[in-house]
């Protein structure tokens, strides 16, 4: 599966979204891919084991941690789980078994696999910083758009959705929890108060898209007004 979402337990915890997952019925075997040293982040991994055994308890968990050379503390060993770190540069040759020999095609795309593996950690992350600070007219940053939409959906009760093409499912997880955070900070008999912040997705949620990022990910953040507030 990928993106594979581990919802939050409750409304004030942060959900998570390994890359990749294979799942069987006693296994489930999670699989999170890193880029950047940087973007690692503190306590996402061992969230993924304890989200994943609430949500599979009767089953083994497996993480993969495929990343840059990179120095960090491994979650905590426990029974019933397995955790191994892997660098980019270790799985190029099993790419080149694989896919080096194939047709036309496949050695196209190992190619172009391999010149991006390369760049990692060099001038792949000079070009991603160049892309981004050559931007102009940037918009408002997405909470704060997020948070207008709240106050819209405060006043006249429609659910809206806010148009953000996150990097992943793991990013408006983190975006619901911060717009759930400023919501509940407000002043008390807010009618912010009574929005409640969510992530819609098409396969469990049913229903269609409101806005094209939705379309094209399948999941989008969500708020509605409730009768009662949310906290």
């Amino acid at each position: 599966m990928d993106e594979f979402e581990l919802r939050p337990r409750h409304d004030d915890e942060q959900g998570g979204a390994p890359d990749y997952a294979v799942l069987w019925t006693e296994r489930l075997w999670m699989i999170e891919l890193k880029t950047e040293s940087s973007s690692h982040r503190r306590g996402q991994l061992s969230g993924y084991y304890t989200l994943a055994r609430h949500h599979h308890p009767h089953t083994k968990v497996d993480l993969t941690y495929l990343t840059p050379p990179l120095t960090f503390t491994p979650p905590p060993e426990e029974d019933g789980r397995r955790f191994a770190h892997v660098t980019w540069a270790r799985i190029i040759p099993l790419l080149r078994d694989i896919w080096g020999q194939g047709m036309e095609e496949e050695r196209q795309v190992l190619t172009a696999l391999l010149a991006a593996l390369y760049s990692i950690g060099s001038n792949w992350s000079d070009w991603r910083t160049q892309q981004v600070s050559s931007k102009r007219n940037e918009p408002p940053a997405v909470e704060a758009q997020a948070m207008a939409l709240a106050q819209a959906t405060a006043r006249d009760g429609r659910q809206r959705a806010v148009d953000h093409p996150a990097a992943d499912l793991e990013e408006l997880h983190r975006l619901r929890l911060a717009l759930r955070q400023a919501i509940c900070a407000g002043a008390e008999g807010s009618p912010l108060r009574h929005v409640q912040p969510w992530l819609w997705s098409l396969t469990t949620s049913g229903g269609h898209a409101l806005t094209p990022s939705g379309q094209a990910t399948g999941f989008e953040l969500r708020l509605s007004r409730y009768q009662k507030p949310v906290c």
